[in-house]
């Protein structure tokens, strides 16, 4: 119940054979590398290695990686969208895997050279046509709009362009400013000067401007220019065109129209392209990341003049491993040092080690935080605490069933391209059958839609062993579970609300018990006893005091718990705190209390249920024909909003118990999670 014990490894390798080493250790993935930086700036060990540099590849590999990245995008930017269907988004294919031949990075970058250059004969054209007309096609579009707003002018654009004397601007200006312009314009050119309108356009920006051409003398035309900027003109260039705006949007569009059908030839030879290129770049592209982190992984090295040496975490049962590995990829020439952890207990990377049933359960773990390194690992504490949990507060057999297939389905077929997926598709697998089971003891299918629509009532059978909402075969009026002093346990509600508060008493009192052990073994008696012995005492004393029918003993019990909360209170922070530690109890019995929500989930599951069927079986009775149309809607539409709502309630909720009631007991976390050298594969394998 504790993470794995880790161990220390250090290793001296000689140069030659450090890259083979790095290799192996990579594809192997049972060891965290420690960076050394920070420890050769020490003296003692800046004396005896000296910082090492990436691997003389990286240069390579990290220029090839950007060209292939470059390919990459052009064909992702260039390949339609993959119609997956819905078969296959149920159930995802994995990527086929590449046999990697290759054992060196030179050989890979020697692969690399030659496939990109392959792929670079093939697109570069290609490539480089389709900038140029996309280019074209954005300044045509361009253009377009420009002359779409001098379309009211029937003039050859030809002749609107500056001569040796004369100056002439086309362009828009804000509408209500054309009148102070036109005034500031003869002004300063004294009359010399000719303005021709046209019609109000709407601009791309919802501006309305007016279209206008400005001819003056040449000698005006820095005092004109410095006046049509201040006026807010947007200036058109026509310099290149001919014919009236009419005729050149005709040749604009005839040009657009041939320039997107070069492109989409264009563009469908790019696919073929893909289609040859696109795998291969990708094998290329993983295979070029794998070995840019080997490379970089040089960094956290020291090093002398022929040796490199590197340390990090490896899980013990994992030792033996790492080191036959490193004495065989070394070949001899490397010495391996295995020792205890020698950092603080922070830095010690931690790794979660439970078996293969309780490792997904390790995720809700990991959502609060990893322990530390030797703190308890509660993964296996939480297994039966919240399928239990989960399968009471939903509570309907049928419900269960539908979270089963839907557990089996995401763990069987999404699980297997996400780890995610396979996780949680487990846990409800798990707390589906669980919720079968609790609906079974509860008699709850649908809620009560046996009787509602059957007549056939299931508490007055030997088939549900409890009732959450009344009376059933086995609990009732006449035939109580039991009584407890003047208080009789005769209908469902009370029984489970009994078993909650029972079951969250258990709950706590093995957080109590652990922690108590965790203090008693880190702080010694007097911490574990003030932080639980104290609720340990008083929960043993009050279930003494139960079954011996004893009052006096439950309340001298809570009387010295009072006084001894009283008293931790009093020695942390005086005679203020003395008084708070007072209401102590009032918190642990808030605690207890929590576990009612059992109770509470599982009334809301079955009362929403029952609340469906009422009134599906109104809308079937109270309509004619279409009411049974009605009433099935209904109970589809509802019992799956229950399902959903109650079923996602339920998942929370018992996640809320482990995490504030129990781990509250003995549980801090915040371990730095064990983060392997591991070399990614998804479309490569070395096997």
């Amino acid at each position: 119940m504790r993470p794995a014990r880790m161990r220390k490894l250090r290793a001296v390798i000689l140069d030659e054979k450090i890259d083979n080493v790095v290799r192996e250790l990579h594809e192997e993935g049972l060891i965290e590398l420690c960076d050394l930086t920070p420890k050769l700036e020490d003296p003692e060990w800046a004396d005896l290695l000296s910082p090492s540099t990436p691997a003389p590849y990286i240069r390579d590999v990290s220029a090839l990686l950007i060209k292939t990245n470059r390919f990459l995008d052009l064909f992702d930017s260039i390949k339609s969208e993959d119609k997956k269907g819905l078969k296959e988004l149920l159930n995802p294919t994995l990527p086929p895997k590449k046999k990697i031949p290759f054992s060196s990075a030179d050989e890979i970058v020697s692969y690399g050279k030659s496939l990109l250059e392959n792929v670079e004969a093939d697109v570069k054209e290609l490539a480089d046509r389709l900038n140029e007309l996309e280019g074209r096609i954005n300044y045509l579009q361009q253009l377009r709009k420009y002359i779409e707003h001098l379309i009211d002018l029937d003039i050859d654009l030809e002749y609107v362009r500056s001569g040796p004397y004369t100056y002439i601007v086309v362009g828009l200006v804000p509408e209500d400013k054309i009148s102070q312009l036109k005034n500031r314009i003869f002004s300063i050119t004294n009359n010399f000067s000719e303005i021709i309108e046209g019609k109000p356009v709407i601009t791309s920006e919802n501006e309305k401007k007016v279209v206008v051409i400005l001819a003056t003398l040449k000698e005006y035309r820095d005092s004109v220019s410095g006046e049509l900027r201040r006026s807010g003109f947007e200036r058109i260039d026509v310099s290149n065109l001919k014919g009236t705006p009419k005729e050149n949007l005709e040749k604009i569009d005839k040009e657009i129209r041939e320039c997107k059908k070069e492109k989409e030839d264009i563009l469908n030879r790019l696919r073929e392209m893909a289609n040859k290129w696109y795998r291969e770049l990708l094998v290329l592209h993983e295979l070029l990341e794998i070995e840019k982190e080997r490379a970089e992984s040089y960094t956290y090295y020291g090093r002398t003049e022929r040796t490199y040496m590197l340390e990090g975490w490896v899980p013990e049962k994992y030792v033996d491993r790492v080191k036959a590995t490193i004495e065989r990829a070394s070949q001899g020439y490397g010495v391996v040092e295995i020792v205890e952890p020698d950092e603080p207990e922070e830095k010690i990377p931690v790794m979660l080690d439970n078996p293969k049933p309780v490792k997904p359960f390790e995720m809700l773990t990991e959502m609060f935080a990893p322990p530390k390194y030797n703190e308890v690992d509660p993964t296996m504490l939480i297994v039966p605490g919240f399928l239990m949990f989960y399968g009471i507060m939903l509570t309907d057999a049928v419900y269960g069933l539908l979270l089963t297939i839907l557990g089996l389905f995401i763990w069987k077929k999404l699980g297997k391209v996400s780890k995610g997926a396979y996780n949680i598709g487990y846990i409800l697998t798990l707390a589906g059958i669980a919720t079968v089971i609790a609906g079974i003891i509860t008699g709850g299918y649908l809620g009560d839609f046996l009787k509602q629509f059957l007549g056939f009532d299931i508490y007055k059978t030997p088939l549900a062993l409890v009732n959450p909402l009344g009376d059933s075969f086995y609990i009732g009026e006449s035939n109580p579970l039991f009584n407890l002093g003047s208080v009789s346990v005769n209908n469902g509600p009370i029984a489970i609300l009994l078993f909650s508060i029972v079951v969250g008493i258990i709950h706590l009192f093995i957080g109590l018990v652990i922690g108590f052990k965790e203090n008693l073994k880190k702080k010694g008696f007097k911490e574990a006893f003030l932080n639980q012995g104290i609720w340990l005492f008083l929960i043993i004393t009050l279930a003494v005091g139960i079954i011996t029918n004893t009052p006096y003993l439950i309340g001298g019990a809570v009387v010295v718990v009072i006084l001894l909360c009283m008293i931790k209170g009093y020695m942390s922070g005086g005679i203020l705190d003395a008084a708070l530690g007072a209401m102590d109890i009032t918190g642990f019995l808030g605690n207890v209390l929590s576990y009612a929500r059992l109770l509470a989930l599982c009334l809301a599951t079955g009362g929403l249920a029952m609340a469906v069927n009422i009134m599906a079986k109104l809308l079937g009775e109270s309509i004619p024909v279409v009411g049974i149309l009605l009433a099935v809607i209904m109970l589809l539409i509802g019992h799956t909003f229950n399902f959903v709502m109650n079923g996602l309630g339920a998942f929370i909720h018992s996640l809320r118990l482990h995490y504030v009631e129990f781990f509250g007991q003995f549980y801090e976390g915040g371990g730095k999670k064990f983060c392997p050298f591991k070399a990614k594969r998804e479309y490569t394998t070395v096997n």
